[in-house]
C-alpha cells in the first residue's frame, strides 16, 4: 500500500472524530451550536459538525478549533484524527502505514499503538482476520510503555476508515489516582454528562451530597465539573501534546478560561458508604484529590465529610445542619448492585429510596440530583414512590440500558 499523509500542521483544517457515550448524542448537538456560534478562540472560518449516537464529526476545522471543542464537551469519550478512506482489496497490507505516520508528524517519537479492527456490513472478512493482517506487518506495543494510542481501522464496504486517537490513555482516565479494584463504577464521561444535565435544571450549587458514593466518581466528577476542571488540568499526558506542531499557547488560553468560569470559593461534599473498605477508599481518594486541588489552584476549596453507615439510618435533617445548612445540594444516586440483592428486588429499594427522598425535600433548601434505575421495574417503583412524573434519560452502561430519573 502506498500510503501518503500530509506533513501535520496546527492551522489546517482537518477531519476530526469525538466518540460520545451513549445517550447523550441530542444534548452534545445543542452544546456544539453553541460553541459553534461563540468560540473562544479567534478563527478565519467556521467549523462544520455532523452528530451520530454514539460520535460526533467536525469538519473544515483545524486543530486549535478542535482542541477547543475538546475541552468544553468533558464527556468526550475519544479525539481522533480521520486519516482517510482506502481500498480494501485483497493485496491490501498495513506495511509502511506506521512509518509514514511518523514521517508525517503524525505519530509522534516514543509513541506506539494499540490496533483495533472493527468491521460492519461485510461478511467477507471478520475482525480477526483484520487482526491477523495487521499482525503480518507490526507486533503489539509493549506494556511497559505508557505513550501508547489506539489506531481504529473500520471495514465498510469495500474500503478501511483509519482513524488515530490523539488522546493516548482512554480520556476517562482523570490522572494518576489509584481506582477501587473491586468496583465496576460508572465511566466518568457518563458520570460527567448526567452531571452537566443536572447543572442545567440547578447552577452553582452550595454543596454535593453522594449517598452509596462506592468509588467516588460522582464526587470528584461534581466538584471537577463545578470548578470547570477539565481535560487541560489532568495530572496526565496526551499524546496530542507531543506533536510537532502543538499549539500550546491555545492550550494553555484554555486551561485558564475554563478554570476562570468555574465556582470560588467552598464547595460542601458530603458522602457516604456502608461498606467500610469502600469508606476507607473514598478518605484516601480524597486526600488526593485535595492534593491535587491545592496543587492546581488554592481558590478552589472543598470542606468534604463523610459518613459510614446505612444511608436510610441518616436524619436528613442532621446531615444537612452538620454540613452548614447548604442552600443549594446536588444529589446524584447510584445505588450499588450487592445493595439491590440484598433487598431481593429492585422495586423495594427504589421505593425506599423514593420515600427517604421525601424526607429529604421537606427541609428549606433546594435540592436536586437524580437516581440511576438498572432497568423498568425499579424506574416504576421509584416513580409511583415519589407519586410524580420526573424526566426521565436514557443512557446505555456495561451493556445495561439505563434510566436516570432527575428531580
Amino acid at each position: 500500500m502506498d500510503w501518503k499523509f500530509p506533513k501535520f500542521k496546527a492551522g489546517q483544517p482537518r477531519r476530526w472524530e469525538f466518540l460520545l457515550p451513549p445517550g447523550s448524542a441530542k444534548e452534545t448537538e445543542s452544546v456544539l451550536a453553541g460553541i459553534i456560534s461563540d468560540p473562544f478562540l479567534p478563527r478565519n472560518h467556521t467549523p462544520e459538525f455532523k452528530v451520530f449516537p454514539e460520535k460526533f464529526i467536525l469538519e473544515k476545522t483545524n486543530f486549535r478549533q478542535a482542541l477547543e471543542v475538546l475541552v468544553r464537551v468533558p464527556w468526550a469519550r475519544d479525539f481522533r484524527l480521520n486519516l482517510g478512506k482506502f481500498p480494501f482489496t485483497q493485496k491490501f497490507s498495513f506495511s509502511g502505514l506506521l512509518e509514514k505516520l511518523k514521517e508525517s508528524g503524525l505519530l509522534p517519537p516514543g509513541w506506539e499503538v494499540n490496533f483495533h479492527p472493527q468491521v460492519r456490513g461485510r461478511t467477507d472478512v471478520s475482525r480477526e482476520e483484520l487482526q491477523s493482517l495487521w499482525e503480518e506487518s507490526y507486533s503489539e506495543p509493549s506494556e511497559n510503555n505508557p505513550k501508547r494510542t489506539e489506531l481504529n481501522a473500520l471495514a465498510l464496504g469495500e474500503d478501511l476508515i483509519l482513524s488515530l486517537s490523539l488522546a493516548g490513555s482512554p480520556l476517562f482516565k482523570r490522572g494518576n489516582f489509584k481506582p477501587l479494584s473491586k468496583s465496576a463504577p460508572v465511566r466518568e464521561d457518563t458520570a460527567v454528562f448526567l452531571l452537566h444535565l443536572l447543572e442545567k435544571k440547578m447552577s452553582n450549587p452550595d454543596a454535593v451530597f453522594v449517598p452509596f458514593a462506592g468509588s467516588g466518581t460522582f464526587i470528584w466528577e461534581s466538584s471537577s465539573l463545578i470548578h470547570r476542571i477539565g481535560f487541560p488540568h489532568l495530572d496526565r499526558n496526551y499524546m496530542f501534546q507531543d506533536l510537532e506542531d502543538f499549539p500550546g499557547p491555545s492550550w494553555d488560553f484554555l486551561r485558564k478560561k475554563i478554570i476562570s468560569m468555574g465556582k470560588t470559593g467552598s464547595l460542601r461534599i458530603w458522602f457516604n458508604d456502608s461498606e467500610p473498605e469502600v469508606f476507607s477508599y473514598l478518605k484516601e481518594r480524597n486526600e488526593e484529590y485535595q492534593d491535587f486541588l491545592n496543587n492546581l489552584e488554592p481558590e478552589k476549596e472543598i470542606n468534604v465529610q463523610g459518613s459510614e453507615g446505612d444511608f436510610f439510618s441518616f436524619s436528613s435533617k442532621d446531615v444537612w445542619e452538620k454540613t452548614g445548612k447548604p442552600g443549594k445540594i446536588w444529589m446524584p444516586l447510584n445505588p450499588p448492585y450487592g445493595l439491590r440483592i440484598q433487598n431481593g428486588s429492585n422495586s423495594g429499594l427504589y421505593r425506599k429510596i423514593a420515600e427517604v427522598l421525601k424526607d429529604w425535600w421537606e427541609l428549606p433548601t433546594e435540592i436536586s440530583g437524580f437516581v440511576l434505575c438498572p432497568d423498568e421495574e425499579s424506574w416504576s417503583s421509584f416513580l409511583k414512590g415519589v407519586h410524580s412524573k420526573l424526566h426521565t434519560v436514557h443512557i446505555t452502561h456495561g451493556g445495561l440500558d439505563l434510566r436516570v430519573v432527575y428531580f
